[in-house]
């Protein structure tokens, strides 16, 4: 039986781990496994993803993806 997932646009600051994130430059659905925030390079936070993947808060603007288990 597979799981239905509905998908909502949300400011990148409200991801949380555990949230499925769609990267917004490739597209790929993430699993969110740790966030951090950096403040030597000026304020931002960078979600990581299960497989390595990174996202900056710098470079994202508007709403993403996420996806929402009905």
């Amino acid at each position: 039986m597979s799981s239905e997932h509905a998908i909502e646009k949300v400011p990148l600051s409200e991801i949380r781990e555990g949230d499925m994130l769609q990267d917004p430059t490739t597209g790929r659905w993430i699993k969110v496994t740790r966030t951090a925030d950096d403040t030597a390079s000026g304020p931002h936070r960078v979600y990581y993803g299960d497989g390595g993947e990174e996202i900056d808060s710098r470079y994202v603007t508007g709403l993403v993806n996420r996806q929402v288990r009905e």
